[in-house]
């Protein structure tokens, strides 16, 4: 008889705290041309399904509102980072602007 079948070693067994098994979810950076209908849109988005404020960042471009320019904006933000938005260089899993 083993000490596995024990009441104590089965309640210990009961107890134990289960690992996750959760994947963790993408940083992803979304650079828009509106600063305020864009933004709040897809804030709402966010909120909508419950995503966490982590996990998804919406900027609007401050470089100008043209898609180059939107672009180059994105690319600025995903290699040197913003310290006054808290986004650190390099900060998302994937780029999508051929960096």
């Amino acid at each position: 008889m083993g000490k596995d079948n024990q009441p104590k070693a089965r309640q210990a067994a009961q107890l134990a705290r289960k690992a996750g098994h959760r994947a963790s979810y993408d940083r992803i950076l979304i650079v828009t041309e509106g600063s305020k209908t864009e933004p709040l849109y897809l804030g709402e988005i966010r909120k909508e399904f419950r995503l966490q404020i982590a996990n998804v960042q919406v900027q609007h471009s401050q470089y100008g509102t043209s898609p180059l320019r939107i672009m180059e904006y994105a690319e600025h933000l995903f290699v040197n980072g913003d310290e006054e938005k808290n986004i650190q260089p390099r900060a998302f899993e994937q780029d999508y602007s051929g960096v």
